[in-house]
């Protein structure tokens, strides 16, 4: 695997697995991890160390207890035939994506404003948020328990919130960004791209030299216009 894949999936699975340890449930089994959160729709994903097997699909099901989840494949090969064996089928795509950010160049007359949501009101408004961008739940339960670990960011313009986006610095020092999204009536006048500039602001003021992410198709071209690369794909199914 190389580096700044090996980077992008550490980031984004150490999530996912803070994310049910302080909120919910992680567990692992014979290579295969789950996370899900007691409450909201986050993180409830399901993923597999090594390669792809028969033997590691069977365990899922011990695992699940019929909870909603989706199980994410990064392998660089094809294996829909033996995933659909089981009864799993293609539901969407990520692509991983990075960036050095040396070169990056912040405005200091940003229209954005990130507010750090600390407390249950902040939460509240946050959680709000990421529901009407995304159009699934990250309870403000949730954004408490991780508060700690995990940085998420209330964009407001001209003083009403618009979007989120969140930061995590994971235990390898490698720096993610997610949640970046724009309510639907704030949609359509370019504050996307203020955004991620005030996001990728606040990483350079953390100190970071590097950003990894993962962008859907409709995301990928902001990505692209602030230097960032495709590195592989992420493959999500259900059952």
């Amino acid at each position: 695997m190389n580096v700044l894949k090996y980077q992008n999936l550490f980031n984004l699975t150490e999530l996912w697995k803070i994310g049910g340890l302080l909120s919910g449930k992680f567990i692992s089994e014979n290579g295969v991890f789950a996370s899900f959160g007691t409450e909201g729709d986050w993180p409830n994903k399901v993923w597999i160390k090594g390669s792809l097997n028969s033997q590691k699909l069977l365990t899922v099901p011990s695992l699940l207890k019929r909870k909603p989840f989706s199980l994410a494949i990064w392998e660089d090969e094809n294996k829909d035939d033996l995933l659909g064996e089981f009864g799993f089928h293609p539901s969407s795509e990520l692509v991983g994506m990075s960036c050095d950010l040396a070169s990056f160049s912040f405005r200091s007359d940003s229209p954005i404003k990130l507010q750090l949501a600390k407390t249950p009101e902040q939460t509240s408004i946050w959680s709000w948020g990421f529901f009407e961008a995304f159009g699934y739940e990250i309870p403000p339960i949730t954004v408490l328990a991780l508060g700690e670990k995990v940085s998420f960011f209330t964009a407001s313009f001209e003083g009403s919130p618009i979007g989120t986006s969140m930061i995590f610095k994971d235990s390898r020092s490698i720096s993610g960004i997610y949640s970046i999204g724009v309510i639907p009536s704030f949609r359509g006048k370019g504050l996307a791209n203020h955004l991620f500039e005030a996001t990728l602001a606040q990483l350079k003021k953390d100190g970071a030299s590097r950003a990894v992410l993962q962008a859907s198709t409709m995301g990928m071209g902001l990505y692209l216009k602030y230097g960032f690369q495709s590195d592989f794909k992420i493959r999500f199914y259900k059952n």
